[in-house]
């Protein structure tokens, strides 16, 4: 069990609470019991300190009653202890997620939208990769050529990378209508 002792002082925040933690300490449950002088023997004063039996893992606050009290998840991106990241909003208390629908999509706070920029940038860089391996894969027919060995798979998987050129690019012209 973990021990947490604490200055016996109310805190509004966790920056505040934070501080009135004077000690942490993991022990036997069954050899504590609720004699926390035996959990901190010569700190433990019951006038000027509080125990919290439990693992303290998210933000929290010191009550009046001294009680800990954790922050809920709404609580944790008011305070800016926890950022909302893409497709996470909150409902109630609670953070709830929704999946993209797809890799083109941006998140806008409230619901993901389609971006033809994202597809864009993505087509684009398809197409200058394959480029890139035409050309590679020409050179490799040049020089094999020049040397008299056989090309024929190269040359088909020329065809084939050009066909995926001519589909990507048609593709790139698809995101550019009704603009």
């Amino acid at each position: 069990m973990r021990y947490n002792l604490f200055k016996k002082e109310a805190a509004s925040s966790w920056e505040v609470a934070k501080e009135k933690l004077m000690k942490s300490t993991s022990l036997n449950p069954e050899r504590i019991g609720e004699d926390y002088k035996k959990a901190f023997p010569y700190d433990y004063n019951p006038e000027v300190h509080f125990v919290f039996e439990g693992d303290l893992t998210t933000p929290y606050r010191i009550e009046e009653d001294f009680s800990i009290t954790f922050y809920n998840e709404r609580e944790l991106v008011e305070q800016g202890y926890r950022v909302l990241t893409d497709g996470e909003f909150l409902e109630g208390d609670n953070i709830r997620y929704i999946h993209s629908p797809g890799k083109f999509y941006e998140w806008n706070g409230t619901e993901w939208t389609y971006s033809a920029e994202l597809e864009r940038v993505f087509l684009n860089s398809e197409i200058q990769a394959t480029e890139k391996q035409i050309e590679a894969t020409q050179a490799q027919v040049v020089s094999r050529e020049a040397l008299g060995m056989y090309t024929t798979s190269l040359e088909i998987k020329i065809t084939e990378l050009l066909e995926k050129h001519s589909e990507l690019c048609y593709e790139l012209s698809k995101t550019y209508k009704g603009e």
